[in-house]
């Protein structure tokens, strides 16, 4: 039987705040976007190059508009910080 994705966790429409870190060496990085939710979901991982692995490997994602139009999808792992913001 072929599990049913799971169901999203944010609704279309809700502002969110994404801050991700990103660890190199003794570097960190500190990327932050805010936006309204298109869509909450799942994306295969891989490629061709995965066969049958690919329909199961799968990472979690976020796709954001931002205030002045662009889309930005963003892939969310464990250490991702993710914050409903009120609407005003």
């Amino acid at each position: 039987m072929i599990p049913l994705p799971p169901k999203p966790k944010y609704t279309a429409g809700t502002r969110l705040r994404v801050t991700q870190r990103v660890r190199v060496g003794h570097r960190e990085w500190t990327t932050e976007v805010e936006g309204l939710v298109e869509l909450d979901g799942l994306r295969p991982v891989g490629g061709i190059e995965m066969g049958g692995k690919a329909s199961y490997c799968h990472q979690p994602t976020i796709r954001l508009r931002r205030d002045d139009g662009e889309v930005i999808v963003v892939a969310v792992d464990e250490y991702s910080v993710v914050q409903p913001l009120s609407s005003n």
